[in-house]
């Protein structure tokens, strides 16, 4: 297969030339190349290596929320190649056993490349995983004994030559927010789990790591998820410049980018997720944390439930929205409204998770064709009635939004994405 006219982003460059494709193999890259096989004529739209989506939920174990099947329909839909998938699935993957079952089933259902995490608790810490692409750390209660509950053990498990994915709201901070707020009210819930939470829970990982920068024995490379709030990407921003032997990456969500506390009582139950919403000058700063460099990655928490759930009362409903289909319409909105650059979609999409997570999604002759193609100036209206996953709900429910994907290539095997619908 040959693609014709295309416009790749790469390395800051853009570079126009065709692709041709030969099994699932980027086989030469070139202008003018002729071929007798299929072709698409691409027209000058820009082509990225297969965008990464590292924080999913694809539900393992709960099938009336999401499959590795849907989650992968879902993920190429969105213009997503690769997903890493989260281990507080039913039950948690906690264990060697429990990862590769997971993992063998992942590898033979889903349709995109997929990847997993191994879940940390304070017993398996010292577990090496091969397969892993990182050992995920909830510092709040998650599924099971999926989380740390002890704080004074972070200096030990953190303690090591690994890659640590960190859900970082401090469970001591919650707790004492518990007390004065009842979780009555969709305001609650972000009072509750309030900027607090998630500030010193920050600082408690950054403790332990400056004592592990300054043993200089191990080299833990640590990666903030969903970082939330201006004062959280602060800290993480400084500990960058300041940590010789440890490195630290963060990651922020498309829905506390655009959503905020304002919005709490109209979104209900679609606007409940954990950290919760934030303020508009958390959504400010985390938007000039893309464009100054200090987010590394766009991560969706991609987190289906039923919608009947969605639909509960707030106590009763469960934090997490669906967010892999809305990923790249969302981010090259951001480009057309000339807040970001291409360059800086791509980076956060593409080039830097295939660098933290070690996956090669480079487009290079020889390499694996996983390439994601999207049209700047296609405007499509989100609807959740159009997803694939099984979550056929958003928050972003009506926005119109100007860019999507209109192909996906998988090992070398195109699909329409949402432009295409």
């Amino acid at each position: 297969m040959l693609l014709k006219n295309c416009k790749i982003i790469k390395n800051n460059n853009i570079i126009e030339a065709d692709i041709l494709i030969e099994g699932d193999e980027i086989k030469k890259i070139g202008k003018n190349i002729n071929h007798d096989g299929r072709k698409i004529d691409l027209k000058g739209k820009i082509v990225m290596g297969g965008i990464i989506d590292s924080h999913v939920h694809f539900r393992y174990g709960q099938p009336e929320k999401e499959d590795f099947i849907s989650g992968s329909e879902a993920a190429i839909n969105g213009g997503v190649a690769y997903a890493i998938d989260m281990p507080n699935s039913n039950p948690p993957t906690t264990t060697t056993e429990l990862f590769y079952k997971k993992y063998h089933e992942g590898k033979n259902q889903s349709k995109i490349n997929i990847e997993f995490n191994f879940g940390i608790t304070e017993n398996n810490y010292m577990e090496t995983i091969k397969d892993a692409k990182s050992y995920k750390i909830f510092m709040v209660k998650s599924v099971g004994d999926l989380f740390i509950s002890e704080y004074s053990k972070l200096k030990d498990i953190l303690n090591q030559n690994k890659l640590f994915t960190i859900h970082a709201e401090h469970k001591d901070v919650i707790a004492e927010n518990l007390k004065k707020y009842e979780l009555t009210s969709w305001t609650n819930h972000c009072k509750i789990r309030d900027k607090r939470s998630e500030i010193e829970a920050v600082k408690e990982v950054l403790r332990n790591l400056e004592i592990i920068d300054k043993l200089n024995d191990k080299k833990p490379h640590v990666h903030f998820c969903h970082v939330s709030t201006k004062e959280g990407l602060n800290l993480i921003t400084d500990a960058k410049v300041k940590f010789k032997n440890v490195k630290i990456t963060a990651e922020v969500a498309p829905h506390h980018i655009f959503l905020n506390m304002d919005m709490a009582k109209e979104l209900k139950g679609m606007g409940k997720f954990n950290p919760p919403l934030r303020t508009k000058e958390d959504n400010k700063a985390l938007i000039n944390g893309i464009v100054n460099k200090e987010i590394d990655i766009i991560a969706t928490d991609h987190a289906p439930h039923t919608y009947e759930e969605k639909n509960n009362s707030v106590e009763n409903c469960p934090s997490g929205i669906p967010g892999i289909e809305t990923l790249v319409p969302l981010t090259l909105d951001l480009v057309n409204k000339g807040i970001i650059n291409i360059f800086d979609a791509v980076r956060v999409l593409s080039e830097n998770p295939s660098k933290i997570f070690n996956i090669d999604n480079e487009i290079r002759e020889g390499n694996k064709a996983n390439l994601t193609i999207v049209e700047l100036d296609r405007e499509i209206i989100i609807r959740g009635e159009n997803f694939k996953s099984k979550a056929k709900f958003t928050p972003f429910e009506g926005w119109c939004v100007r860019g999507a994907p209109i192909y996906t290539i998988i090992n070398g095997e195109v699909y329409d994405a949402c432009g295409n619908v």
